[in-house]
């Protein structure tokens, strides 16, 4: 380990020593401490962290949540409207009642704080929080205990005890998710034993400190989560994601294709083909976006793909243009009413999952999955961040910059396409964009791939990531080797 880290990682554990000493939370919203020391400790480094609700409300915040939920008042509807309409009554409902009477927000706080390992650092002058699972960390002394205790820098070790390459993974969730929801996943990727495995909240998410600028969206957010690799002493590392996660996944292999090596995404933002390189296929695209039934009728996955685009921009596509103009007038309802914050983000849950949104036996989540992605972004208070990544990215015109870039050739793309992804394009248009040497589809499963489908994910990725083809990239790299 660098003398720079070993002077780095002392400054750490005492903030962290301190931390607990002065009785304080460690939130990545709140300063660590207020005593000197802390204050002088660079905020770079990356420190522990102990998940809890943002301070402003920590005291009262169960309190308060349960009268608000008792006291609910529902809209009218109409009869035997199901789904049509957004979130019925009944569901809604049904998820109020045991958010009210049997959730237990405290206990499964603790469980995240005793599964996975919290950390945070500062990166771009944001406070990041991320998951980590990095066993082959070197050992360092804590300074201040003299206990053996594991680095928060990358180690030197780029095997695991089986012989087998180790490799930096990426985890990019997107909106309305959260780190929890690879959270299963990362649990399973743990016993495989092949990754270094960092899953951070976006800006603006949960433990993640909130821009206070405008421009924040996702070529702002590829750079800071790429900085972040590069701060933690990953200098080569796999990217995935799925919603907003792809896309900037998509942005970090376009801009750091030197550093991100390989790509896995399961949504699949992506132009049709380019006229002037596959004019056969761009043709075949124009024609297909309007008569999808005669041009797709062969293949049931392109057709469906295709009309599922124009039955999102229909029928699901309103949240992403209010989300995208007006984020704040919508923050003030839904910061303020939790049954409100439930209706708008678990309408998206249940609709884009494959299930039956009016069955709860046919979730592939509990309830209590469910309700605690509710309840990061109402214990944190970032149900309103969160939205304005819509609208950075839309007025910064982000998507349009990446659409049109195609992903450079040299990083290896694998696209899980599971049944229900609400955002899939043909695999013919995607092949103009970007070097795709693994494609899968499976027969169940929606948008939240890692949150409905853990074991499907976790074996798809990582057989992925671990074909010889990548292993060999990686190692090249990690050498030096110029490809």
């Amino acid at each position: 380990m660098s003398a720079q880290h070993k002077s780095s990682l002392e400054e750490s554990f005492i903030s962290v020593h301190g931390s607990a000493a002065s009785g304080v939370q460690d939130t990545a919203i709140e300063p660590l401490i207020d005593d000197e020391k802390s204050q002088s400790v660079d905020p770079t480094i990356p420190r522990r962290l102990v998940l809890s609700a943002h301070a402003d409300t920590a005291a009262d915040l169960l309190p308060s949540l349960k009268s608000r939920l008792a006291a609910v008042r529902y809209p009218d509807e109409i009869e035997s409207s199901g789904w049509n309409y957004g979130m019925d009554n009944k569901t809604l409902k049904v998820i109020t009642e045991e958010w009210l009477h049997h959730y237990d927000w405290e206990k499964e706080l603790e469980q995240l704080n005793n599964d996975y390992d919290h950390w945070t650092c500062q990166v771009n002058g944001l406070d990041i929080h991320y998951v980590r699972h990095d066993p082959w960390a070197e050992s360092v002394e804590d300074p201040v205990t003299g206990e053996t205790v594991e680095s928060p820098y990358a180690g030197k070790r780029t095997v695991n005890d089986k012989g087998e390459v180790i490799m930096p993974l990426l985890l990019i969730h997107g909106w309305p998710g959260s780190w929890y929801e690879f959270g299963k996943a990362i649990k399973l990727l743990k016993k495989r034993g092949r990754f270094q495995i960092i899953a951070p909240s976006l800006p603006g998410f949960g433990w993640s400190q909130a821009p206070s600028q405008k421009q924040v969206g996702v070529r702002a957010m590829a750079k800071i989560l790429h900085e972040l690799m590069l701060q933690l002493g990953y200098k080569h590392y796999l990217v995935q994601g799925g919603d907003w996660g792809a896309i900037i996944a998509r942005t970090i292999t376009t801009l750091y294709s030197d550093h991100a090596l390989a790509m896995h995404i399961n949504m699949l933002p992506c132009l049709p083909p380019r006229p002037w390189t596959q004019p056969f296929q761009f043709a075949k695209a124009s024609l297909g976006f309007l008569l999808p039934s005669l041009v797709y009728k062969k293949n049931v996955r392109e057709r469906e793909s295709v009309e599922g685009l124009k039955l999102y921009a229909r029928e699901e596509g309103a949240y992403f243009l209010l989300q995208s103009t007006k984020p704040q007038t919508l923050g003030h309802a839904l910061q303020d009413s939790p049954v409100g914050l439930l209706s708008w983000m678990g309408e998206k849950y249940l609709g884009w999952a494959d299930l039956e949104p009016t069955k709860p036996e046919t979730w592939p989540f509990t309830k209590t999955e469910l309700l605690t992605q509710i309840m990061i972004y109402h214990s944190t208070r970032t149900i309103t961040s969160s939205m304005r990544i819509y609208y950075e990215t839309y007025h910064n015109r982000d998507v349009d910059w990446l659409l049109k870039r195609p992903v450079p050739r040299s990083v290896p793309v694998g696209v899980g396409v599971w049944k229900k992804e609400l955002f899939m394009v043909p695999k013919a248009w995607a092949d103009d964009w970007m070097n795709i040497i693994s494609w899968h589809e499976f027969p169940k499963g929606g948008h939240f791939a890692a949150f409905e489908r853990p074991v499907e994910f976790e074996k798809e990725i990582t057989e992925y990531f671990t074909q010889e083809v990548i292993i060999d990239l990686f190692t090249a790299k990690r050498r030096g080797l110029k490809l």
